[in-house]
């Protein structure tokens, strides 16, 4: 059981989870927040052919892009500062195709006060590896 500080902090991150999947960007691209708790996320996307290929008829990059940076987002913004994001470099391994579900998974690697370093994979539902990213937050004070 939880006590009354863990339940606020675990209530607050549930909060800023759901208004990241409410960001007019994540509703246009589809992208969903799974789990959030401190220092971790998963977030989700199903590829749609009308909105996410490119010309040869593969998942975009950008696309990929997208949910690991939404999937950073939300990992950054867990540990109870405001977190964008600084720097990021992303490998991709394989791609998949429309109707496909994919996952990001952030976890922070670690944490100062001025930044955080967090490792995002990404893959298709089911566990194939597509994309791997390494990013770095920088903590913004609270009223920018």
């Amino acid at each position: 059981m939880l006590g009354k500080s863990e339940d606020r902090q675990v209530a607050e991150i549930e909060k800023m989870a759901g208004a990241s999947d409410k960001a007019s960007f994540a509703r246009l691209v589809g992208m969903k927040t799974i789990r959030a708790q401190r220092g971790y996320a998963l977030t989700t996307m199903t590829v749609a052919s009308e909105k996410h290929l490119n010309f040869l008829g593969l998942t975009h990059g950008a696309v990929l892009f997208a949910l690991a940076d939404h999937a950073c987002s939300v990992c950054g913004n867990s540990l109870g500062r405001k977190a964008v994001l600084l720097q990021s470099n992303m490998n991709f391994f394989s791609n998949t195709r429309p109707g496909q579900t994919i996952e990001a998974e952030a976890n922070i690697l670690a944490e100062d006060d001025t930044t955080a370093t967090l490792d995002i994979v990404i893959r298709e539902k089911g566990g194939k590896l597509l994309a791997r990213c390494q990013s770095i937050v920088f903590f913004v004070a609270a009223d920018t």
